[in-house]
């Protein structure tokens, strides 16, 4: 019974990404789901549930939840190269669920639930990341930003370039621009690494291409 929730989530997250939310019916979702709206409803009580499905899978994916646990390691430099690493992830994340940073601030006004669920989502990602980045910035990997600038706000401009950069570029970028958020809110964590940081960096980035290294050799 399960499997069928999954495939009526996974229609509908097809449907959102080629049509928008806005221009697809629970109809619509049921029949490409190959089940009966009667079966849609015992599952989803409305589209709108479906869309909070979704975003619980986006944010499970993204980047925010991937810091889970990070936030608390004792390794400053560990928890940022790590940090580094989920930020790499983000991309693949952001393509698969392409309608949501498209229609990100649409949905989160129409929807008061699904609101206070992203609000949860940043709040815990924002901490997570300024915990890191403090400890980066107390070991000497990062350069701290104050008094110009206080660091939380710092990672918030980071967030909010990760999650509608990907929107404002597909109106004014020829190239897809899926990876293009969390390149920006890179370019922000950059500007801060001092240089033992981006040594820091480049070890971790050699040491995952051996990694890959030994496992095509295997």
């Amino acid at each position: 019974m399960a499997l069928r929730r999954e495939e009526i989530l996974e229609s509908a997250r097809v449907l959102f990404n080629r049509w928008g939310t806005a221009h697809v019916s629970a109809n619509r979702i049921a029949s490409d789901a190959g089940v009966s709206p009667g079966n849609l409803y015992y599952w989803f009580p409305n589209k709108a549930a479906i869309i909070r499905a979704l975003f619980a899978e986006w944010s499970a994916a993204s980047t925010g939840v991937a810091l889970a646990g990070l936030a608390d390691s004792g390794d400053p430099g560990d928890a940022l190269r790590e940090f580094v690493h989920a930020a790499e992830r983000q991309p693949a994340a952001t393509a698969r669920y392409a309608f949501f940073p498209r229609e990100l601030f649409a949905l989160l006004h129409a929807d008061p639930e699904l609101a206070a669920a992203y609000r949860r989502n940043f709040e815990a990602g924002v901490d997570a990341i300024t915990t890191i980045a403090q400890a980066g910035i107390d070991a000497g990997l990062l350069i701290d930003p104050a008094p110009r600038a206080n660091l939380r706000d710092v990672v918030v401009t980071a967030w909010i370039a990760s999650e509608c950069a990907p929107a404002f570029l597909e109106v004014i970028a020829e190239e897809p621009a899926s990876g293009r958020g969390s390149g920006l809110a890179g370019a922000i964590l950059r500007s801060l690494l001092t240089d033992e940081g981006a040594k820091a960096l480049d070890e971790r980035k050699g040491a995952r291409g051996h990694e890959h290294r030994g496992i095509r050799a295997g």
